[in-house]
């Protein structure tokens, strides 16, 4: 038997991205990235104060914009 482990490809991974917002509340972005969807976001989580909906959401949207 032989496994080529050489030339592996990646086709996802999921990965956390550290924030922070501008008045200092930092967050946790949980994304998940394959080959033919790019870049999507599972869950944004809250280290102490919790954000809004229209903060994710704005959170969400840089990312996306930043990374596909």
């Amino acid at each position: 038997m032989n496994i080529n482990y050489k030339e592996a490809q990646i086709r996802s991974k999921q990965v956390d991205f550290e924030g922070e917002t501008e008045d200092g509340r930092c967050f946790t972005i949980d994304a998940h990235w394959n080959d033919w969807d790019d870049w999507s976001v599972d869950s944004i989580s809250w280290h102490a104060e919790e954000g809004t909906e229209e903060e994710e959401e704005e959170i969400k949207e840089k990312f996306l914009s930043d990374m596909n």
